[in-house]
């Protein structure tokens, strides 16, 4: 079966989109002195993010900028993206490793995220402990700007078999939510509600994805883990009821979060009419 309990995710409203693009953005050139290779790669860098993402025109361009302002990050990590997209990783690796050698703060995030899409879990928690703890990132999310990055860590310590690590993490990560107004978790309950469910932690996971609804009615996902619940306990017309919400909300396109990231988990249709038939 497709459907994976690790398969999550959190979205930030708006002003966390915000803080986020500080970290990916490559900021105002004029905080480099006028005629420093730095000045000019940075320039170089924001003619090359006019064209489209990849195009010769904008890799010739990123190319140019770091020749000659070599110390100037956001050229080598922007030059890297389009590599990681065709995976072709060995050059994508060679050009953000500089970017991390001259700001790990900055672009720590980028590699972990393509160790975590490889399944490279241990280099994935190596990259975002370093992140967190010995650059102290405050709230730093995947390149599209959905999930912050310790959700990734969470999983990818699930994945390497400490699940508890994880919930710890997420956990974490809800406090840090609590004590920011402008920081909301959307998914936070439902990711719990996963680890707890392969603890089989009933309780827990239940708990924790009926408080999901409150934050996502339409998210099929969550339906078909309390539908897994309750098939585990017996009872097995709420298990249908929830089966059939699932599907319902899957059909009607609304499964949740879909990114190639966590393909390999998402639950599919398929899924649930297997569960529907075993009842």
């Amino acid at each position: 079966m497709k459907y994976n309990i690790f398969y999550c995710r959190f979205v930030a409203i708006l002003a966390c989109i915000m803080l986020y693009s500080s970290i990916q953005g490559q900021g105002n050139c004029q905080i480099y002195p006028l005629e420093s290779g730095e000045r000019m790669a940075c320039e170089l860098s924001y003619r090359a993010i006019e064209y489209e993402q990849g195009s010769k025109e904008s890799q010739y361009l990123f190319d140019q900028a770091i020749q000659i302002g070599p110390k100037y990050a956001y050229a080598y990590y922007q030059k890297s993206v389009p590599y990681f997209k065709r995976a072709r990783y060995a050059e994508g690796l060679t050009l953000i490793n500089k970017a991390i050698e001259l700001e790990p703060a900055n672009y720590l995030f980028y590699r972990a995220y393509w160790y975590f899409y490889n399944y490279n879990f241990q280099a994935c928690i190596q990259d975002l402990e370093s992140l967190y703890q010995v650059h102290q990132a405050h709230y730093v999310t995947t390149p599209g700007g959905e999930l912050e990055m310790r959700l990734l860590l969470a999983m990818a310590y699930a994945l390497e078999g400490s699940v508890d690590k994880g919930i710890h993490i997420i956990e974490q990560l809800m406090v840090l939510y609590e004590q920011e107004a402008n920081l909301k978790g959307l998914y936070d309950h439902y990711c719990l509600g996963l680890l707890y469910f392969q603890k089989k932690d009933y309780v827990q996971a239940y708990q924790h994805f009926e408080r999901q609804l409150s934050y996502d009615e339409k998210f099929a996902d969550n339906y078909f883990y309390l539908g897994r619940i309750h098939q585990a306990q017996g009872n097995i017309d709420q298990a249908r009821k929830y089966y059939q919400a699932s599907l319902e909300r899957k059909k009607g396109k609304h499964g949740g979060y879909n990114r190639a990231i966590f393909a390999t988990y998402n639950i599919s249709t398929f899924d649930i009419e297997e569960q529907l038939k075993n009842l």
